[in-house]
């Protein structure tokens, strides 16, 4: 359920006459209240009016009293408002009258609020006797109907609130109208209408294996089964990697249909699509990039795509950023498949030469070993789950930013941070604190940018404003926008800074989950040795096998050194200080140290 934005608490009003207001326990046919034993409820006060004397009126809210009560504050929330203004008070407000005639609320002292705030003109109540009892009976009865009436209250279940959904769709309700009419937020009716058009999800969520938010994730996922059982298995084994085990899953599928619309956009074309050659840069097939038209053509000028689609060994292979903006993930590379038996030469190799010899390249002359292949597939992987643990982590960051107050440890670990110092903070005090802003949910200023300063920050403006305990937490978050903007997804899980290994191990602490690719940063602060995660899970295994067609370890056509984004909305390349002190070779350096021309973008 949606935790409301905003909650106003009001003081419990205390008795206005001299004496304790009280009341009767609701008889059974006006309100389905507890099992509870009326001998346990002071018999005689409840023996002491017949059901006759009851009334029902509508007055106007502002001539209600309201009694003492068993809260202390009273909430009302947005939504509970709402909806007594749109639908009036549907549960009758239960009064009594005092010995002026003043009628007294003891039961739907929210409801009255909410009236009065809507400026409702009627509300209805139920009059009920004030029984003879003496004052403690009174008093005692007070209390435990009360307590009784809240406690006991069973609140609708995610099934029946989906049952009721669905009803309201087969009646023609949209998602819109029902959040309008039932005053609930709209992403609250929107996940309850995933789970309520999909079979599949609703019977996991009748049977208890699912809550309503991993329901409404399964019904992404309705059409396949290897998915549904994934998620089903994380929901009941380890339900907190179950956001991670669905974004993989989301991005996955993302890339798929991405690669499947691309590829049959260019066969379309006429183009050939082929899956990545294993051998981009010793094999037969090579990138235009890296070749030139002819050994007597001019050493450094590289063919163009267009020049070369009249060579039947014209291809291209699709390489892929998840990173990226969605239109920008799909990278098409060009080849040729034979570039030596087709006539082309490198493009830096000697004039008249076709390639490079050995005495004169660095390049290596045979296939890549078992261990350099093991090590790009890793690259690979954890570069794919490191770009949906970021998305996950955003999602995070940004219900941790909405907090009033910070954890208690973190004035201590904030002032330690700053006072190390680093490239990222420096860094996000350049780019004017873009993604701070982003997490708290704070616009920007117009007229103000990071060359631009004449205005005070917004987030400035927030902090003047702010309580201390939030003031505290701003800071915080400035902060972790700066360590969060640092993280590469090519060297944080495989060679991180101390500061990273600071940062994701203090939100382990204040409660974020972490993703396995995630937990490597946090394991080489106790290992002198980086152990990449090798394991394929069930969600990442088609992918893995499908490695060898991937260019993600390889320069694409556009550049020939590509830089890496940071994690969070961030496209310029991620300043990574040097590795953590201690560590083992890398799996990077396994890769670059043999003179393999590769890319470890994954």
């Amino acid at each position: 359920m949606e935790i409301p934005s905003a909650i106003d608490r009001i003081p419990s009003l205390g008795p206005i006459a001299d004496s304790q207001p009280d009341f009767v326990p609701e008889p059974d046919f006006l309100a389905d209240g507890p099992d509870t034993a009326e001998a346990d409820l002071a018999p005689d006060v409840l023996a002491g009016a017949p059901v006759t004397d009851i009334e029902v009126l509508e007055v106007a809210p502002k001539k209600l009293i309201i009694g003492a009560n068993a809260r202390r504050d009273v909430v009302l929330d947005p939504d509970f408002v709402r909806s007594i203004g749109r639908r009036g008070v549907r549960e009758p407000i239960r009064v009594y009258r005092d010995g002026n005639g003043a009628l007294v609320v003891h039961d739907g002292q929210r409801r009255t609020l909410a009236a009065l705030r809507k400026k409702l003109e009627l509300v209805r109540v139920i009059v009920e006797p004030r029984p003879e009892a003496d004052e403690s009976d009174l008093e005692r009865s007070r209390i435990v109907d009360q307590v009784v009436v809240n406690r006991h209250r069973l609140d609708i279940t995610s099934a029946d609130q989906v049952g009721a959904t669905q009803q309201l769709l087969e009646l023609g309700l949209d998602a819109r109208a029902i959040a309008r009419e039932c005053s609930i937020p709209i992403k609250e009716v929107e996940t309850t209408v995933r789970v309520a058009k999909s079979d599949l999800a609703r019977k996991a969520l009748d049977e208890g294996a699912l809550d309503l938010t991993q329901a409404a994730v399964v019904a992404e996922f309705a059409d396949d089964d290897e998915a549904v059982a994934s998620l089903t298995e994380y929901a009941a084994q380890r339900p907190e990697q179950f956001d991670h085990a669905a974004q993989r899953l989301r991005d996955r599928r993302e890339e798929t249909r991405l690669r499947q619309e691309a590829t049959d956009k260019l066969t379309a074309e006429g183009v050939t699509v082929v899956d990545r050659p294993d051998n981009l840069s010793f094999g037969k097939a090579r990138r235009l990039t890296d070749l030139r038209t002819a050994p007597n053509t001019k050493p450094g000028v590289k063919i163009s795509p267009t020049r070369h689609e009249s060579c039947s060994g014209h291809a291209v292979f699709l390489d892929y950023h998840g990173w990226k903006p969605v239109d920008e993930r799909v990278i098409i590379v060009h080849i040729c498949t034979d570039f030596a038996g087709h006539g082309h030469a490198e493009r830096n190799a000697l004039a008249g030469k076709t390639t490079f010899s050995s005495s004169t390249t660095s390049r290596v002359s045979g296939p890549m070993s078992d261990e350099e292949k093991a090590a790009r597939r890793t690259v690979i992987k954890n570069g794919k789950d490191w770009d949906s643990a970021v998305k996950v982590r955003a999602k995070w960051l940004k219900t941790f930013g909405a907090r009033k107050t910070a954890p208690k440890d973190a004035a201590s670990w904030i002032a330690q941070m700053w006072a190390e110092g680093g490239t990222d903070l420096r860094k996000a005090m350049e780019a004017d604190h873009e993604l701070a802003a982003t997490l708290l949910n704070i616009k920007p200023k117009t007229g103000r940018t990071r060359y631009n300063r004449k205005l005070t920050h917004p987030i400035a403006d927030a902090a003047a404003k702010a309580t201390p305990g939030r003031a505290t937490m701003i800071n915080l978050i400035l902060l972790l926008a700066a360590l969060e903007a640092g993280t590469d997804r090519r060297r944080t899980w495989d060679t991180p800074t101390a500061a990273q290994v600071a940062y994701l191990t203090k939100l382990k602490s204040w409660g974020y989950a972490l993703s396995p690719v995630e937990e490597l940063v946090v394991a080489s602060r106790d290992t002198a040795v980086t152990t990449p995660a090798t394991t394929a899970t069930a969600e990442t295994a088609e992918s893995d096998s499908e490695d060898d067609s991937e260019d993600d370890c390889e320069k694409s056509e556009e550049a020939d050194t590509l830089a890496e984004p940071t994690s969070i909305g961030d496209e310029e390349p991620a300043g990574q200080g040097e590795p953590t002190s201690g560590t083992a070779e890398s799996v990077g350096d396994v890769l670059t140290g043999t003179g393999h021309d590769v890319d470890l973008a994954a």
